[in-house]
């Protein structure tokens, strides 16, 4: 009888041990669980809203470790880096973190011709006004908010014109949409980055009239450079002709010159021999003598005297000598 019941204490025992670790590892399970539930977590690029009986508070939770308290606050978190909106395509692609993509843009022109346009859009949410942007448009604002509003001016912009003009306006409409986008981004709880027109799908009829328009303005290109090369050529020719009637002209005058200082040399040297010649006789005449003249005449005398062969007569005549002055 004392055996079977220090059997029965024995089991009791256990039991109550047994109990006891099931409730101690229980009560440790609710702890973790309560631990794990009262912190959280906020990624950098992000901020944390929370949310008290579902009511959101003013203030931001930065990144970093948090305590809330469990089964009554709730932490909503918000993606504050850069958002890229797409409009490209012509169906919905399911959209990455920070990227939505959603199909073109299609709008009329003034004509009531149907375009598309690719647009993206890239702004930032204000970390400040998280609990205004969850508390209002909740985590899908961009389609209660942004989208409507994108929409909205593309269709006013691109609707004041024809389609044939888009396309070569092109600059100016991207910057209309921009100004447009950026004036809407003002009252939203939202910073623009950037808007960028990436393309523009016209109606075919447009497209093969721009076309034509285009082919035109390169013959006409084509045509005023033959014309412009024509016209440089002319100028060139011109040019080389003025060149070459300056240079015979310069050579002329050069040859023409050249002849004039060779006859005025010519005619210094002529003027100066018969200086040279004249001043000679002159000194020439100044030393001629009577003394001189007989000695002279004496000198080339033969001793012979002249003779005179008379027709008709058989005289000899004697030239005779003129008679020099004493």
């Amino acid at each position: 009888m004392q055996t079977k019941g220090n059997i029965v204490t024995m089991q009791n025992t256990i039991f109550s041990n047994s109990f006891k670790t099931i409730i101690s590892i229980f009560l440790l399970l609710v702890i973790l669980l309560t631990f794990y539930s009262a912190t959280y977590t906020v990624e950098t690029g992000t901020v944390g809203i929370l949310s008290t009986f579902g009511k959101y508070q003013e203030d931001i939770i930065k990144p970093g470790l948090h305590v809330k308290i469990p089964l009554i606050q709730k932490v909503h978190i918000l993606d504050i880096k850069l958002q890229s909106a797409n409009y490209i395509g012509r169906q919905d692609i399911p959209d990455k973190r920070g990227v939505i993509n959603k199909p073109n843009i299609a709008v009329l022109d003034n004509k009531n011709l149907p375009i598309g346009i690719d647009l993206t859009v890239m702004y930032v949410p204000n970390a400040n006004e998280g609990s205004n942007i969850l508390g209002k448009y909740g985590v899908n604002y961009f389609d209660k908010l942004i989208n409507p509003n994108v929409r909205d001016v593309v269709r006013d912009v691109i609707g004041k014109y024809p389609a044939e003009q888009i396309a070569s306006d092109r600059t100016v409409i991207s910057g209309e949409l921009k100004a447009r986008i950026s004036k809407k981004f003002e009252s939203m709880p939202f910073t623009l980055n950037e808007v960028s027109l990436r393309n523009i799908q016209l109606p075919k009829i447009v497209l093969k009239k721009v076309e034509e328009v285009q082919i035109a303005k390169q013959e006409e290109q084509k045509l005023a450079m033959v014309e412009n090369q024509a016209r440089k050529k002319q100028q060139i020719q011109t040019i080389q002709a003025n060149t070459r009637l300056i240079e015979i002209t310069t050579k002329a005058k050069a040859d023409a010159e050249k002849q004039k200082i060779s006859a005025d040399a010519q005619a210094y040297k002529l003027k100066i021999e018969a200086q040279a010649t004249a001043e000679a006789n002159t000194v020439i005449a100044k030393s001629i003598t009577k003394e001189l003249i007989r000695y002279k005449s004496i000198e080339k005398w033969s001793g012979l005297y002249p003779k005179l062969l008379m027709q008709g007569s058989d005289t000899n005549t004697i030239l005779q000598l003129p008679k020099v002055d004493e």
